[in-house]
C-alpha cells in the first residue's frame, strides 16, 4: 500500500462574510486521482475545498473517513497550508511516498476594501496637509502610495458589506505560495506539481513547467494550456528539472497518471 496526498479544488479568499475571489477550478482532476489510487488499493489524504463535491469519490466511502482514507476539508490558501504542515513528515508517523499538489490556489487575496469617494477625500487631506509645493515628485509619489496601501477609509469586512456601494474596491496581495514549502515539508515524497498557462507554445509551457520544476525542487510537473483546455482538449504533459519527459496524459482526469507513477515513481 502507498500512502498518496492529493490536493484539489480552489482556494476561496474572503471579501466579506458573504463574498469571495476563487477561481473556475472543479477538483476533478484531484478526485480521479483520488479515486484510481483507492482503487490501486493505496492509503489516500485528500485536501480538498469544502465546495467541491466528494459525494461520488467511492460509494463505500459514505463518511468523511475511513481506514484508507482521509479527508480534509479546507476553504483558503492558509487553511491549505495548515493542513500540509499538519501532514508534514515531522508530524506523521508513516511517511507519504507520493504528494500531488493538482489544488488551483489562488494567486492573490483581498487585503482589504474602501469606497473611492472615500479614499480620494482622505488623499486630497493629505495632500492639503503636506503644503502646496513641499514635496518634490519622488516623496509625492511615496506619499501617495503610502496611503493607497494603508488608507484609513478601510471598509468594516468583519460583516456583509452593503449591496450599494457604486464605487467599492478591493485591494489584493499576494497568497503564500503553497509549493515551495512542499520539498521541505515531505522531503522523502516524489513531489508532483501542476502549471497552468494560456495560449501559449507547448515550448514556452514545457520551459516555465521546467523552471518551475527546479525552483521549487519538485520530481515532476504536468503542464497545460488554458486555450485548449476551452477547445476540449485537457493534455496534460509531464515535465522534470531536465525538461519534457515526452509523456502527455490525457483527461478526464488524468486517470493514467498514477499507471504510469505505479511503474516509474510510486
Amino acid at each position: 500500500m502507498k500512502r498518496i496526498l492529493i490536493t484539489g479544488g480552489p482556494t476561496n479568499e474572503p471579501i466579506d462574510e458573504v463574498m469571495k475571489i476563487t477561481n473556475m477550478s472543479t477538483g476533478s482532476l484531484s478526485l480521479n486521482l483520488a479515486r484510481r489510487a483507492l482503487q490501486n488499493g493505496d492509503f489516500v489524504c485528500l485536501i480538498v475545498t469544502e465546495s467541491v463535491t466528494r459525494s461520488n469519490l467511492f460509494e463505500r466511502y459514505k463518511m468523511a473517513e475511513a481506514d484508507d482514507l482521509l479527508v480534509i476539508p479546507i476553504e483558503t490558501t492558509a487553511d491549505m497550508y495548515a493542513a500540509l504542515e499538519s501532514q508534514a513528515e515531522t508530524r506523521t508517523l508513516k511517511p507519504y511516498d507520493t504528494v500531488i499538489h493538482a489544488s488551483a490556489v489562488g494567486d492573490y487575496k483581498p487585503q482589504f476594501s474602501f469606497r473611492m469617494e472615500d479614499l480620494a477625500a482622505e488623499l486630497t487631506r493629505v495632500l492639503q496637509q503636506a503644503g502646496p509645493g513641499s514635496l518634490g515628485p519622488a516623496d509625492m509619489e511615496t506619499l501617495i502610495l503610502s496611503v493607497l496601501t494603508s488608507p484609513r477609509c478601510k471598509v468594516n469586512d468583519s460583516t456583509k458589506i452593503s449591496s450599494y456601494e457604486p464605487n467599492l474596491t478591493v485591494k489584493l496581495t499576494l497568497t503564500t505560495k503553497l509549493i515551495s514549502n512542499l520539498r521541505g515539508w515531505f522531503p522523502s515524497a516524489t513531489l508532483i506539481g501542476c502549471k497552468l498557462l494560456e495560449n501559449v507554445t507547448k515550448e514556452h509551457l514545457i520551459d516555465v513547467a521546467r523552471k518551475l520544476c527546479i525552483k521549487n525542487n519538485m520530481d515532476y510537473i504536468l503542464a497545460n494550456d488554458l486555450a485548449e483546455l476551452r477547445k476540449g482538449y485537457s493534455t496534460r504533459h509531464l515535465v522534470t528539472s531536465i525538461g519534457y519527459t515526452g509523456i502527455s496524459l490525457s483527461a478526464p482526469g488524468c486517470p493514467d497518471l498514477l499507471d504510469y507513477a505505479s511503474d516509474n515513481w510510486l
